[in-house]
């Protein structure tokens, strides 16, 4: 190949690269500008008053009934929300108690996690539905439990099956709800941990607390302070471990967005904050054949029920417009009605915290008008 056919491709790849280097560059100080990444998904300190969570006779878990809780979630020294909602006669978030037996006509109950609860919103969105549906013959439940699982769905609503005989199952789904496992809530030293029943020592020694026990009149200020103290003691001893690329909010953005819904065991050498989740010790491909025989099991629990799979969206799959973990098919072979929210309504990061991975006021109505148009 002569000398200046080669001199060319040289400087044609090199200007190629450049231009990679560049536009990474670029959206690194976009990125900062703008605020997006400058917390991991996993950065937050989230504060809940006590009582919260319970577990229950039944042994499922549960809010404490009849109370008012406070949700706050802090990422650096920025409050992302700041939310009270209440609890109803079975500890389930709504306005209005569950009696089953006297509530008339057709029975709908949605279960889930957080995103069913409605963390991050500042109205119930299951009341929201109620008032917009205007069906006094139709009775809606919201068994949604922060943190909770498939498993966990089975459970809920097994505790109730005698009761209820629900009409219509919308089990609400993310991609990560199939690869958590059952826990119980451990308060101690004022956090809480979702820990195994088995290993509740090995829990709070080896895993970070999924929230902080707050009180009620707290103001924003000191629980900003409190949090800025248990950054410094959690982050610390890790912060040094980083090296150049981890520290990139763009390499992180893209950690969380690839995360969602895989197996973050593969991925922890590289993405070091994503070691938080206990699901990491297990067989992520045994999980989610667990979830799935929950799944065949509600359906083979409530056989004269319509059971079906609503897919809700995460805010780092509205970037592509694509689940990042693909369940339709397998759930059809269950048998179950497969509904994925992300292809069938709008969504944008609007609908979304700025930091936080839950709805914000928005994205709870935009649920709530997806739902009312699609299911009923």
């Amino acid at each position: 190949m002569p000398a200046p056919k080669i001199i060319k491709i040289g400087q044609n790849t090199a200007l190629i690269l450049a231009s990679i280097v560049l536009s990474l560059v670029i959206a690194e100080i976009a990125l900062r500008l703008t605020g997006i990444g400058k917390y991991s998904l996993y950065d937050r300190i989230l504060f809940f008053t006590k009582p919260s969570l319970v577990r229950t006779e039944d042994k499922t878990v549960r809010y404490e009934p009849r109370t008012k809780i406070r949700s706050v979630a802090i990422y650096g020294d920025e409050v992302d929300y700041d939310i009270v909602y209440g609890t109803n006669n079975l500890g389930f978030i709504d306005d209005v108690d569950y009696n089953f037996d006297s509530a008339p006509g057709k029975k709908v109950v949605f279960v889930g996690d957080s995103f069913t609860a409605g963390d991050g919103g500042n109205k119930s969105w299951i009341s929201q539905l109620r008032r917009r549906l205007d069906r006094p013959e139709i009775s809606l439940y919201n068994l949604g439990i922060t943190g909770a699982g498939v498993k966990q769905f089975q459970q809920l609503l097994t505790s109730v099956k005698d009761e209820a005989h629900f009409d219509e199952i919308n089990i609400m789904v993310i991609g990560n709800d199939f690869f958590r496992t059952l826990w119980y809530p451990l308060i101690q030293d004022q956090a809480l941990w979702f820990c195994q029943q088995a290993n509740t020592k090995e829990c709070v020694e080896n895993y970070p607390p999924v929230m902080y026990i707050a009180d009620y009149n707290d103001s924003q200020e000191e629980l900003v302070d409190r949090a800025k103290k248990l950054y410094e003691t959690k982050g610390s001893s890790e912060e040094t471990k980083l090296n150049f690329l981890q520290q990139l909010r763009l390499y992180n953005l893209a950690c969380d967005v690839y995360s969602l819904g895989k197996n973050q065991s593969s991925l922890v050498h590289f993405c070091p904050h994503l070691k938080f989740n206990q699901a990491n010790e297990y067989d992520k491909n045994e999980l989610y054949k667990n979830a799935l025989a929950s799944l065949r099991e509600i359906k083979n629990s409530f056989p004269n029920a319509v059971v079906r799979v609503v897919h809700i969206p995460e805010k780092g799959e509205t970037f592509s417009n694509k689940y990042s973990l693909e369940i339709g098919s397998d759930i059809k072979q269950i048998g179950l009605e497969y509904v994925p929210l992300l292809e069938i309504c709008t969504w944008n990061r609007d609908m979304y915290h700025k930091h936080d991975a839950h709805f914000n006021d928005l994205g709870y109505h935009n649920l709530t008008e997806c739902i009312l148009e699609n299911l009923f």
